[in-house]
C-alpha cells in the first residue's frame, strides 16, 4: 500500500510538470530553428576592393618595372574594371554561391609587344570570363577555373607623404 501511494503521488505531480516544461522546450526548439546560420566563408562585400594579381597557377607572378602589375578592383554593384597586363578591362560580376564570372567584359585594343604580357593578358581575361570558384582566405582572393587559378592580395594604397 505504501508503495502504492508513492507511485500514484509520482504520477500525480508528473503531469502537471511536463504540462508546463513542454511547452517550454517546444519554444526553445522552434526558435533554435529560425537560428540564423554562421555564416561561411565571405560577403559580397568583402570582395570590393582593389586587388592585384600575385600567382597564376601558384607560381609567383614576376613583372619588372615599369610594368604595371596586373589588377582587378570591385566596387559595391559588383562592377570590374582593372589592368590585364597590356590593356584595360571593365564588365560586370556575377556572383552565385561560390562561384565568378565577368560578363559583358571590354576592353582598350593596345598591341602587346612582349609575348609573355599578350600570353598574361590572354590568360587572364578567358579566366575571368568563365565561371570561377571563389574563395576568399587570409586576405587572399583565389579565382580557380578549370584552366587556371588566380590568386589576388589587396592593392597597398601608398601612405601620404607629408608635405
Amino acid at each position: 500500500m505504501f508503495s502504492r501511494v508513492k507511485t500514484l503521488g509520482s504520477k500525480a505531480r508528473f503531469p502537471r510538470l511536463s504540462k508546463a516544461i513542454l511547452p517550454i522546450i517546444i519554444a526553445i526548439i522552434g526558435l533554435a530553428g529560425c537560428e540564423k546560420k554562421a555564416q561561411v566563408g565571405f560577403t559580397q562585400d568583402d570582395l570590393k576592393q582593389s586587388w592585384v594579381l600575385t600567382k597564376v597557377d601558384g607560381k609567383d607572378l614576376q613583372t619588372t618595372e615599369p610594368r604595371i602589375t596586373p589588377n582587378i578592383a570591385i566596387d559595391s554593384d559588383l562592377k570590374v574594371a582593372g589592368f590585364s597586363g597590356c590593356n584595360r578591362f571593365f564588365g560586370q560580376i556575377e556572383l552565385t554561391d561560390n562561384n565568378l564570372k565577368v560578363t559583358a567584359m571590354g576592353s582598350t585594343k593596345m598591341a602587346c609587344i612582349q609575348d609573355d604580357q599578350a600570353t598574361l593578358e590572354a590568360l587572364i581575361t578567358t579566366s575571368l570570363q568563365k565561371s570561377n570558384t571563389v574563395s576568399l582566405e587570409n586576405n587572399m582572393l583565389t579565382l580557380t577555373s578549370e584552366q587556371h587559378i588566380l590568386t589576388f592580395m589587396p592593392e597597398e594604397i601608398p601612405e601620404d607623404t607629408p608635405k
